[in-house]
């Protein structure tokens, strides 16, 4: 079946070792082998095979380039030597075959039926290489020819059972790996079937599985946003019931937090078997639940304002999150595993009947996932954007595909999709993840601002020097803003800019601006061209003015305002301001106010 890996390979096995490695110790006592060296061994097992392949390969390169009947024969001989069936169809018929390349030729297709020597580890190679204890393990992963007979094959599509058992046994006791990377695509699967049954073991798993999972993500936001505070176990009370909620993990950026649900549980065999209520069961707590809380949070910032409190769990300490201005709260679920062949897609799960058009809805990622986004968005104003865009991209468009494919779209054209082109109409992705099907070095300083060449050179200009202005307390909101445009809307901001300042005249107090909702917001790019630069005051006063008349009915609006002179001590902007507009709940339902914050002068 077709499936995506969890993980990149090296990911892959610092993840596995490093989460086993933690139940080392209870495992060995119930078991009498540690899973981290089982793990080891499934992996030596995928190396010994590669190892095999080169040297096959080299005797098929041998064969293919003997200049000599010799030395076609040496490595015809290896072929019979290595598979019984390899010597059976040859039938010692080297002399029948009267030219070098016939000779050849016949060798090639008896290198074919000797194949499986390379993916076949012998019972004398398992017990040099490894203890009896693995070894029998090893066993335990390797179904005989004929197990799988009353397999239903209804269930293969989530359940596949070579998922847990990815070796074959023969009839001599060897291991036979048709698919060594197994290891790799269902890592949890195999290890984690040796747990089951055991009290203790599971529940040191289970912690080990948590806590695991809540370091690595804390540890790859902390190397992804260098600007960040980040804060575990965060509590707050809702003022509606006076229930008190936690938060894994808070990333706070600016005004933007980003909040992670860890979800460490597994997807349940019922669910993989296609039980309705375990699936859903199983869908809420990765994908509904998440979202559900994270609205709460947003409804208590926005409702509470400067007021609200959020505290440490473990020390009880306020966390300052210099609510004064308002915040946006995006949210994912971070998940060590999720449903193989259905990632998060909102449309997915939609065409099944899981969730409605309007269900609280959250990105759910695997930890793997979340390594790859860091890994190829390794500036810190890419990666920021990312995850503010990706949290809403269900309400811009309908998809299939998964965060491969998705990840791929950012890299190529930043997520500036036009709904209003797509009509409704339901995107596929189809080999379009190229641009992550490449090796990755991340750099080391992610304060370096990479931003994608669509977008024209004045502007990314600003942006590096709005990133570099630590003083500017809304410079995350800006950057935002501009990377929400159109490239082509700003191309021709620019346009304008640059005849203005070359003294073409221009309309007395000339405006013109750019705007794009994302979802249910709107963000907007205003330019004022004037000739000497406003009094910051009534600069401020214009921008909340141009703010209020953009303003939709029931939406929200992230506007900056920019002053551009004619002829500027800076080749940047001469003014800026930014003001969110956000509907406030009141104690009466026709009631709302306007929130508008921040000013800033350059």
């Amino acid at each position: 079946m077709f499936y995506r890996n969890l993980f990149k390979h090296e990911d892959c096995i610092e993840t596995m070792q490093a989460l086993f490695g933690r139940i080392d110790g209870p495992s060995e006592k119930v078991l009498g082998y540690r899973l981290s060296d089982l793990f080891r061994a499934c992996v030596r097992i995928s190396e010994i095979i590669g190892e095999n392949l080169s040297f096959y390969w080299s005797k098929v390169y041998r064969l293919l380039e003997a200049k000599d009947k010799a030395g076609a024969s040496e490595a015809i001989d290896f072929f019979r030597a290595c598979y019984p069936l390899a010597d059976r169809a040859w039938r010692d018929r080297t002399d029948k075959f009267r030219t070098l390349k016939d000779l050849k030729d016949a060798g090639f297709q008896v290198s074919e039926l000797a194949y499986p020597w390379a993916f076949t580890i012998t019972q004398d190679e398992l017990n040099t290489s490894f203890s009896p204890e693995i070894v029998a393990a090893l066993y335990q992963l390797a179904i005989r020819p004929g197990e799988l007979k009353g397999e239903n094959p209804d269930h293969i599509y989530l359940n596949n059972p070579v998922w847990r058992q990815p070796y074959v046994r023969t009839a001599d006791d060897n291991l036979f790996a048709p698919l060594p990377s197994l290891i790799f695509s269902f890592p949890f699967l195999i290890l984690e079937q040796f747990v089951k049954g055991h009290a203790s073991l599971e529940k040191s798993y289970e912690q080990a599985r948590s806590k695991y999972l809540e370091d690595a993500v804390f540890d790859l936001l902390a190397t992804a946003m260098p600007s960040a505070s980040i804060h575990r176990n965060v509590t707050w009370t809702d003022t509606d019931d006076g229930k008190i909620w936690e938060n894994d993990i808070v990333a706070v950026v600016g005004n933007f937090l980003f909040v992670f649900e860890a979800k460490s549980g597994h997807i349940k065999d019922a669910a993989r078997r296609g039980g309705l209520k375990s699936l859903q069961k199983n869908i809420n707590e990765l994908f509904i639940e998440p979202a559900r809380q994270a609205d709460r949070l947003q409804k208590y910032l926005d409702t509470s304002g400067a007021k609200a409190q959020l505290r440490d769990k473990v020390t009880g300490k306020l966390i300052d999150l210099q609510l004064d201005r308002p915040k946006v709260v995006f949210n994912y679920s971070i998940c060590l595993e999720h449903f193989t062949v259905l990632t998060s897609t909102k449309a997915y799960l939609r065409d099944l009947g899981f969730v409605g058009d309007d269900s609280p809805w959250t990105p759910a990622l695997t930890l793997g996932e979340l390594q790859m986004i860091v890994r190829f968005l390794d500036s810190e104003v890419s990666f920021v954007h990312y995850l503010s865009r990706r949290a809403t991209l269900e309400q811009v468009l309908d998809f299939h595909g998964d965060e491969q494919d998705v990840l791929s779209a950012y890299l190529n054209n930043g997520f500036w999709i036009n709904p209003e082109v797509l009509d409704g109409r339901k995107v596929i992705f189809q080999d379009s993840d190229g641009a992550v099907r490449q090796p990755k070095t991340p750099r080391q300083d992610r304060s370096v601002v990479e931003i994608n060449e669509l977008y024209p050179p004045l502007w990314r200009e600003i942006i590096v020097n709005l990133y570099r202005d630590k003083s500017q307390r809304h410079r995350f909101d800006i950057i935002n803003t501009l990377l929400n445009q159109p490239p082509q809307s700003l191309r021709e901001l620019e346009r304008r800019i640059r005849r203005f300042r070359r003294g073409e005249p221009t309309p007395k107090d000339d405006v013109i601006f750019s705007k794009f909702n994302v979802g249910k917001k709107e963000f907007v790019v205003a330019i004022h061209l004037l000739p000497q630069m406003r009094d910051p005051s009534e600069f401020h006063v214009w921008g909340r003015n141009f703010t209020r008349w953009l303003s939709p009915e029931g939406g929200a609006v992230e506007c900056v305002s920019f002053q551009f002179v004619r002829r500027p001590k800076l080749s940047s902007f001469a003014q800026a301001s930014f003001y969110r507009y956000v509907v406030r709940p009141q104690s009466h339902e026709s009631d709302t106010s306007l929130d508008f914050d921040g000013v800033s002068q350059v």
